[in-house]
C-alpha cells in the first residue's frame, strides 16, 4: 500500500497509533503557523487588499476535491443570467504559467490547470495567478465592468480582502478525523467555520451524522446534487444516455481529489463498470493510459489533459450543481446592489 493510502486511511477510516504519535509534532507546528498567521492578519501587520468590487470565497478547510468547481459554475451561470457581469479568479494549480495570466479557451491545462481551463471552455472570464488580488486587478483592468469577484479555493488567501465565504463540504468524507495537516485532512480548525458566510454539503451521504456536526456552528447549510446531464464525446460530439451507455464495454477513469466519489456516482446512475482506476489528483495523463478496449467515462476536469490524445473512446460526464435553495443566490446578488469603495 502507498503512503498516501495510508495517511487517507488514517485520516478517514481507522487511526493509526504509530502514526498517530509520528505525526502529531509536525501537526502541531503547523497549528501553531496557522495561528501566527492569522494573528499577523488580525493585526493589520499583513495587508488585506481590497480590489474595488465584492469578492466571494469557494472554498474549503480540507484538502481534496469537495465539489467547488461545480458550484462555481453553478453561480456564476446564475449570476450572469441576472445580468450580473462575474469574473472568476484561482491559483492555477499545478499550472506552469508564472505570474498572473487571463485565460483564454485555447490554452492547455499544463499552462493554466484543469480548474481554470473548465471555466475558461465554459466561456466565463477567468484570471489566475498565486497572488489571487493581483490576478483579480489584472481581471478587472481587462474587463473593467466586472461587478463581483468569485475566487475558487481562497479561503485561506487572506491577501484577498473577501465579503462572503462559503465552505464547501464532501459528505462522503466530511472533515475525516477533524486533525489539522498532516494528522489530519485539515487546512485549517473546525473552530474556522464559525466564521464563514455559508457551508454548502456536497451530496447526501452521512447526512445526521454530519448535521450533528455542522449544528456546533450556526451557520446556514446549504446543499449541492450534481444533476447529470450526459455523457459527451468531445471527438465525435456524440451525446449519450446513460441507457445508451449500458450497451458499451466500460472503464472510468479519474485524476480527482476524491476518485471513490465519482465511480460511485456512475454506479449509482446505474452503469455497470467492468474497470475502474484512480490516478493522483492532477495527474498529467499518459496516452498508454487510455486502454483501446474499453469506452473509457471520465470527468470534465479529467478530459482537459485528455484531450490532447484525441482518442474517440473517451466520454465526458457532463454534470450540473444543483442548490436545496435560492437564498444562497440572493445574499450574493444583494452583495452587489450595495455601494462598495
Amino acid at each position: 500500500m502507498k503512503l498516501q493510502d495510508i495517511i487517507e486511511q488514517h485520516w478517514y477510516h481507522k487511526s493509526n497509533l504509530l502514526l498517530t504519535l509520528f505525526l502529531f509534532p509536525f501537526s502541531l507546528v503547523y497549528g501553531l503557523i496557522i495561528h501566527a498567521r492569522k494573528l499577523l492578519f488580525n493585526l493589520k501587520l499583513k495587508p488585506q487588499s481590497n480590489v474595488g468590487v465584492p469578492v466571494v470565497i469557494i472554498g474549503n478547510i480540507s484538502v481534496g476535491g469537495a465539489g467547488k468547481t461545480p458550484l462555481t459554475k453553478a453561480i456564476a451561470t446564475e449570476l450572469i443570467a441576472r445580468g450580473i457581469k462575474v469574473g472568476i479568479v484561482l491559483r492555477g494549480y499545478k499550472s506552469n504559467s508564472h505570474g498572473e495570466l487571463i485565460v483564454s479557451a485555447k490554452d492547455s491545462s499544463i499552462l493554466v490547470g484543469d480548474e481554470a481551463l473548465i471555466y475558461a471552455q465554459a466561456g466565463f472570464r477567468v484570471a489566475i495567478g498565486s497572488k489571487r488580488v493581483a490576478a483579480a486587478k489584472l481581471l478587472i483592468e481587462k474587463y473593467p465592468d466586472i461587478q463581483l469577484i468569485l475566487a475558487d479555493d481562497g479561503m485561506q488567501h487572506y491577501y484577498l480582502q473577501r465579503d462572503m465565504e462559503i465552505c464547501v463540504v464532501d459528505s462522503s468524507r466530511m472533515f475525516g478525523n477533524q486533525q489539522l495537516l498532516p494528522l489530519g485532512p485539515l487546512r485549517e480548525p473546525m473552530r474556522r467555520l464559525k466564521k464563514v458566510s455559508a457551508i454548502v454539503v456536497n451530496g447526501h451521504a452521512n447526512q445526521n451524522k454530519l448535521a450533528s456536526i455542522l449544528a456546533k456552528y450556526a451557520v446556514p447549510v446549504y446543499y449541492q446534487e450534481l444533476e447529470f446531464i450526459h455523457f459527451y464525446n468531445p471527438q465525435t460530439q456524440q451525446i449519450a444516455t446513460v441507457q445508451e451507455m449500458k450497451n458499451k464495454h466500460l472503464m472510468a477513469i479519474a485524476a480527482i481529489g476524491n476518485p471513490a466519489r465519482f465511480f460511485n456516482y456512475l454506479k449509482n446512475l446505474g452503469l455497470e463498470l467492468s474497470k475502474q482506476q484512480s490516478f493522483p489528483d492532477h495527474y498529467h495523463y499518459l496516452k498508454s493510459d487510455i486502454n483501446p478496449q474499453y469506452a473509457i467515462i471520465t470527468t470534465e476536469k479529467d478530459y482537459t489533459k485528455l484531450a490532447q490524445f484525441n482518442a474517440a473512446n473517451i466520454w465526458v460526464t457532463m454534470v450540473t450543481a444543483k442548490l436545496d435553495n435560492c437564498q444562497l443566490i440572493e445574499q450574493i446578488v444583494h452583495l452587489t446592489q450595495k455601494e462598495y469603495n
